[in-house]
């Protein structure tokens, strides 16, 4: 007979076993690419949408009726769940599923294809994320659970691999295969599907579930990221999941001692073994995080280079009105660039996603027209390619030599939602400053 833990990883195990399944080259209209992974029911490919012209991601699962017990296969009744799921979920943190369809033995699911990586990439025994940048990714997290538990969706299996990072430095949360509605009755009684590390203790032992579950499980998550090690170690799934119930989450900074004290208060919320302990909606838990990292910078991350520079660098006009956290985590997605004098640092027509600050020398600007502007410590050019992606409409000319600040557009997009206002908004009216004030900076590079 078995025991009701060994019973449980049989259950969560169920629904691999109905991945192994032949996939034709083509479903639907989607031709297969690549395999890109696998969801809790499903192998996850790259396609190819010849209709429109576009790559999507596409999970693909076996179709079927009953089982031989008279019940729905896990596999079948995840692609009902995630089907329903994706009519009432569009968030921008929510990957977004396109149409759902069957095609002889096979449904599927196509969604919008995410070019980047997962958490799993950064999880345990792997290289780790600044921890700021780890805390604005689970705030993002959080805004979509808290949107999801909004139209009664708890996810039910929120773990690394099924958080996104794109190349953008945007995040999505995938896979609402296993999800269950909070007023339906799968919410309620034993539902041992979940993915055993980031389950919580609720979770383990069949109790009733709620949004807060999912927080659990995010918090989970971010320890993990944090810290670089899981929450609780275990050989086998009936000891991981006695830990889960008794054992208390060890304290964020008994790992990492060089975190905020503040922070290790949220993750340790977030991982009470009573739910009514925990934040009481995503929304909470990311107010609560987005404080902590306002509080955060990282001037760990600066190369001793870029440190000799710091004294003059809050003096820059470019800066005004910055915190000294918001320059240190700025400064710390930025390279220093020099350029000797008489060559060129941006071209006419060219595309370069990165923004200069300059923090010593002069540079000309020539819109080809024979006019241009001189720009000075404190100034910035590239906007058009880092804001927009736009070709260069200026051509900047080295007059003396120039040490500069680097940054590329999708590092500024790690940075936390208010980091990057500011720096937007620094940028505009950086603009708008040279725009008022050109007539008394054209010069005549013609003579």
């Amino acid at each position: 007979m078995q025991t009701d833990e060994e019973e449980m990883g049989t259950e969560i195990n169920s629904a691999a076993q109905q991945l192994d399944f032949e996939v034709p080259a083509k479903v639907g209209k989607y031709q297969l690419l690549d395999r890109i992974g696998s969801g809790t029911c499903g192998i996850v490919y790259r396609a190819y949408d010849a209709i429109l012209s576009r790559d999507v991601a596409l999970k693909i699962s076996q179709a079927g009726g009953l089982d031989q017990s008279g019940k729905t296969p896990a596999a079948q009744k995840a692609f009902i769940t995630e089907t329903l799921s994706a009519g009432r979920l569009t968030h921008p943190n929510i990957v977004t599923v396109y149409e759902a369809g069957v095609d002889g033995p096979l449904n599927y699911i196509a969604m919008e294809y995410v070019e980047g990586t997962s958490l799993k990439t950064y999880g345990r025994g792997q290289a780790q994320l600044p921890p700021y940048r780890v805390v604005n990714i689970i705030a993002e997290v959080a805004d979509a659970i808290d949107f999801s538990h909004k139209m009664g969706i708890v996810h039910r299996d929120i773990k690394p691999a099924n958080i996104m990072v794109a190349i953008d430095g945007s995040v999505r949360l995938l896979d609402f295969g296993i999800a269950v509605s909070t007023s339906a009755e799968e919410s309620k009684g034993r539902q041992a599907l979940g993915t055993p590390n980031y389950m919580s203790p609720e979770q383990v032992v069949g109790k009733d579930l709620g949004p807060r579950s999912d927080i659990y499980s995010l918090g989970a998550v971010m320890f993990e990221m944090l810290t670089g090690q899981q929450l609780f170690k275990a050989q086998e799934v009936k000891e991981l999941f006695r830990a889960v119930i008794k054992d208390a989450a060890p304290p964020l900074r008994s790992v990492r001692p060089d975190l905020p004290r503040e922070l290790e208060l949220v993750v340790a919320r977030c991982l009470s073994k009573n739910p009514r302990q925990r934040y009481s909606s995503g929304a909470d838990l990311a107010e609560a995080l987005r404080q902590v990292a306002d509080k955060m910078s990282p001037p760990d991350l600066l190369s001793p280079e870029l440190e000799s520079w710091m004294e003059l660098i809050p003096q820059l006009r470019f800066f005004q009105g910055f915190s000294a956290r918001k320059i240190a985590r700025f400064t710390s997605v930025c390279h220093l660039e020099r350029f000797e004098a008489g060559t060129t640092a941006l071209a006419r027509d060219t595309i370069d996603n990165h923004l200069y600050v300059i923090l010593e020398g002069v540079a000309s600007t020539s819109d080809g027209s024979g006019l241009g502007s001189v720009l000075g410590p404190g100034e910035c050019f590239g906007e058009p390619g880092f804001v927009r992606g736009d070709k260069s409409t200026i051509e900047v000319s080295v007059m003396t030599d120039i040490v500069a600040l680097k940054v590329h557009s999708k590092d500024v997009q790690e940075l936390p939602d208010a980091d990057q206002l500011a720096h937007y908004q620094m940028i505009s009216n950086s603009i708008a400053r040279r725009s008022s004030t050109s007539d008394e900076l054209l010069l005549d590079l013609a003579l």
